[in-house]
């Protein structure tokens, strides 16, 4: 097996130990943690509170007829996971970009946890609250957060230095010809 194809299995491994940390806590946290009551901890920017909700990140907001949205999400979510692995088996990726994907992926699945539990138990268990940040949230929804402000502004800001370096190669061999 190609060292590319482990590091891939690698990611998706990674997944699915993300997915499952995810409902364990959720299935933790509804077991112990009171329903919609503060519980505080010795760390003072976190607090317990568990709620349900039926959206699947808080920038979403409640979402109605959840069991239709959550089957669009997965079947939204399996296409990204798909496209994923697709990139890394066939583009011809450098080591940076390869493991910026390769963590994109890892993080996607383990960001299903809301659209499987939404799906199933028509609700997502969010159980913790990092003050000073007013709702409450989950370890999908972290999984989400590091897609969205870290990797992502990674692969933004590659490409932007990889455009200016293309660029000033480019002027680089103009003035060469033209000497």
């Amino acid at each position: 097996m190609k060292r590319q194809s482990v590091k891939i299995l690698y990611s998706i491994g990674s997944g699915i130990v993300l997915l499952c940390i995810d409902f364990l806590s959720k299935f933790i946290a509804n077991a112990r943690l009171p329903f919609e009551k503060v519980q505080d901890t010795f760390l003072p920017f976190l607090v317990f509170y568990r709620t349900h909700n039926t959206g699947y990140h808080f920038l979403f907001g409640p979402i109605n007829n959840h069991f239709l949205w959550a089957l669009s999400g997965l079947i939204f979510v399996s296409a990204l996971i798909a496209s994923l692995i697709h990139s890394l088996v066939k583009e011809n990726l450098d080591r940076i970009n390869f493991t910026v994907y390769a963590a994109i992926l890892a993080l996607t699945i383990g960001a299903t946890g809301n659209v499987l539990e939404i799906l199933f138990a028509g609700h997502a268990t969010d159980f913790f609250i990092f003050r000073p940040f007013p709702w409450p949230s989950n370890f999908c929804d972290q999984y989400i957060n590091g897609i969205l402000y870290i990797t992502l502004p990674v692969i933004i800001i590659k490409s932007l230095i990889e455009r200016i370096r293309h660029k000033r190669l480019i002027k680089a061999e103009r003035e060469n010809r033209d000497t």
